[in-house]
């Protein structure tokens, strides 16, 4: 039987988490010799690289790619996954992830540790599942892929903020400032006019945030969809209307119990087909994994199991 580490591509980021990842590389790649895994390790200098050198590999024929780093180097491992058209370079490969990064929502979908012994172990598996893929089309014919969450409303222009802050890190450090500048955001943020449009159905709503979700968690361990399951064929959208700012900060705690789908403001409903349209002129920008990519219109579809996970 083939080694499942054969031809492993492991792509690492070293930049991420505030320059922690490339600090605890040494102890990883120490780790991966020592469980006699065979693979060429990747560094990413820019953004985007990622995703050139998670498709280049897989052209040449790479079996697994290994993402090392946090939630936005993963998003562009996984559009390495798919060409330029949309469709899988390799119907056979398999992502393999070692959380290194500043939140790592991802990970906590999977009811994983950030151990990472524990994730190079998981190599060793030749066990994979099939998980669903976002894909998301954007109004100027841009389009990008995705696996735990996208949104936008506030979510987006607290990413935007966490993106340009001096103090971004990595675990603690790195939650810590989500939620502080998620807590200035909300001071300003008036919300947006959507019209959000779910397998047909039409809702035309302003709203705080609007949450289309995969996975369970988001922004460092909010669980803003707790009904999510990473392959049942559909997102969780999750519509979060207005209310005053001291009822909206009194139901932060809850939001990382998943407890806030119960408030009146919020109303969540399932589908695999989601268009999102603003009347106003002011850009409504989204979020993907941790990052600020695009704005509104946009359409989202759910790809039922289009991604192989080591298991």
């Amino acid at each position: 039987m083939q080694s499942p580490a054969t031809s492993m591509l492991v792509v690492v980021n070293p930049a991420s988490a505030g320059g922690t990842t490339g600090k605890r590389w040494p102890r990883v790649r120490s780790q991966l010799d020592r469980a006699k895994l065979e693979y060429h390790a990747r560094f990413t200098t820019r953004p985007g690289e990622a995703t050139e050198i998670t498709r280049r590999g897989l052209v040449d024929g790479c079996s697994r790619v290994v993402c090392v780093g946090g939630d936005g180097t993963l998003n562009e491992v996984v559009n390495g996954f798919f060409d330029a058209e949309g469709h899988a370079v390799s119907e056979t490969a398999a992502l393999g992830i070692i959380t290194a990064g500043t939140g790592g929502d991802f990970r906590k979908s999977l009811d994983q540790t950030a151990d990472t012994e524990e994730a190079v172990g998981r190599l060793l598996s030749t066990a994979t599942r099939q998980i669903d893929v976002g894909r998301i089309d954007f109004g100027d014919g841009t389009h990008r892929f995705f696996i735990n969450i996208a949104d936008c409303g506030m979510g987006g222009e607290v990413v935007a903020r966490v993106n340009h802050s001096r103090r971004k890190g990595g675990g603690i450090r790195g939650t810590a400032v989500f939620l502080w500048i998620s807590l200035a955001t909300l001071m300003t943020y008036r919300g947006a006019d959507l019209t959000v449009e779910v397998d047909g159905v039409a809702v035309k709503r302003k709203l705080r945030n609007l949450v289309i979700a995969n996975g369970k968690y988001f922004g460092g361990g909010m669980k803003v969809a707790p009904g999510a399951v990473l392959d049942d064929g559909r997102f969780d959208v999750v519509l979060v209307g207005m209310t005053s700012r001291v009822a909206a900060l009194r139901g932060i705690p809850g939001l990382y119990k998943g407890a806030h789908i119960n408030r009146k403001e919020v109303e969540v409903v399932r589908g695999t087909t989601i268009d999102v349209s603003a009347p106003s002129s002011q850009p409504v920008l989204f979020d993907l994994e941790g990052e600020q990519i695009g704005q509104v219109p946009a359409r989202i579809i759910c790809l039922a199991g289009a991604l192989r996970l080591v298991a």
